[in-house]
């Protein structure tokens, strides 16, 4: 009986730290970074997370989903990693709209056309180094830290 009682309770715990190790990875929530990211590319930009929230936009002004509707900061939360919100995995040179099928397209497009209207009476930078930044210039930044 007490050894019946012992495997019981050796399942039981077994089974409950499967369960706590499978809701890890999702029970961390996904945040937007707080640094500036680079966006690689043939001509690496700059883009501050923290700068277009303070803005007051949501996070599905750019992020949305395969049917194109917005994602949410909880929608975002719930993923697994960042991967899934690459422009790339979709916007590649089978998607339908072929002006749309490189990432470039996609942020000059979205990027350009929101910096010119801009949001609660600014506008964004739209010079091309206002964005891409050069080698030395993020390399001084960096030594700057």
């Amino acid at each position: 009986m007490k050894k019946t009682l012992l495997t019981l309770a050796a399942l039981c715990t077994t089974a409950f730290l499967i369960n706590l190790a499978e809701a890890g990875p999702a029970a961390a929530e996904l945040k937007a970074p707080a640094a500036a990211i680079t966006i690689e590319g043939k001509k690496p930009a700059q883009f501050n997370h923290a700068t277009h929230t303070a803005l007051g936009l949501a996070c599905g002004s750019c992020h949305h989903d395969a049917g194109h509707q917005p994602l949410d900061e909880a929608k975002i939360g719930a993923l697994a990693n960042g991967e899934a919100l690459h422009c790339g995995n979709c916007h590649k040179a089978d998607f339908a709209n072929e002006k749309l099928r490189k990432p470039m397209d996609v942020f000059h497009a979205r990027c350009k056309s929101c910096h010119a209207a801009g949001v609660n009476g600014k506008t964004g930078p739209s010079g091309c180094n206002d964005c891409h930044v050069k080698e030395k210039k993020a390399k001084k930044a960096v030594e700057g830290c």
